[in-house]
């Protein structure tokens, strides 16, 4: 028997999603975000929708920078997914905050999180508000991965929860990916 889903949650049905530790950086000041409502949109052109609040301190800094790096961060880093999560880079440094290391960009002037698995820089293309969170289109303009955890896909390596990304489910819960099932041979 199935439920009824109330709407306020049925978002979460879409969930597993790798939880991204957003950089942005505007006028030389760097902030980081929680966020896990990244899709790809496209495969030519490279392109990512983003759903900010435009609350958020990050969604102004990304407005006027139009670049940004979506990290993506594995087990190890869960706690300082969380404050980064919660707390308002408007009223905290949360690089301070969390300890994280900051490293240069590659190809946009926004720095990674140096101890994320994977990288991925992007430029803002266009933004839409079709309701209370505006939707960022970016184009991806480069994309590193740990060669431990990543080729071609998620390698989700049952010996090592750190080589693993993070997955938001909802609210403060996370998950890691599984066991990796592979139907290339069937029919």
């Amino acid at each position: 028997m199935k439920k009824e889903v109330p709407l306020s949650r049925a978002h979460r049905l879409f969930a597993g999603r790798p939880t991204c530790l957003l950089t942005v950086r505007y006028k030389g000041q760097v902030n980081v975000m929680t966020i896990a409502w990244v899709c790809p949109i496209s495969l030519e052109p490279p392109l990512v929708a983003m759903a900010i609040h435009p609350a958020t301190y990050t969604h102004d800094m990304l407005k006027r920078s139009e670049e940004c790096v979506l990290n993506i961060p594995g087990r190890p880093l869960a706690e300082q997914v969380l404050k980064c999560g919660q707390a308002s880079g408007e009223d905290v440094d949360k690089i301070e905050l969390t300890g994280l290391t900051l490293e240069s960009g590659h190809r946009v002037e926004v720095p990674w999180i140096d101890e994320c698995l994977a990288h991925v820089e992007c430029a803002v293309v266009d933004i839409v508000a079709p309701g209370d969170h505006s939707l960022f289109i970016a184009q991806i303009v480069g994309a590193w991965a740990e060669e431990e955890a990543f080729e071609e896909t998620w390698l989700a390596p049952e010996d090592t929860e750190e080589l693993l990304p993070l997955l938001h489910l909802g609210g403060k819960l996370f998950a890691l990916l599984g066991k990796k099932i592979d139907l290339s041979g069937k029919a």
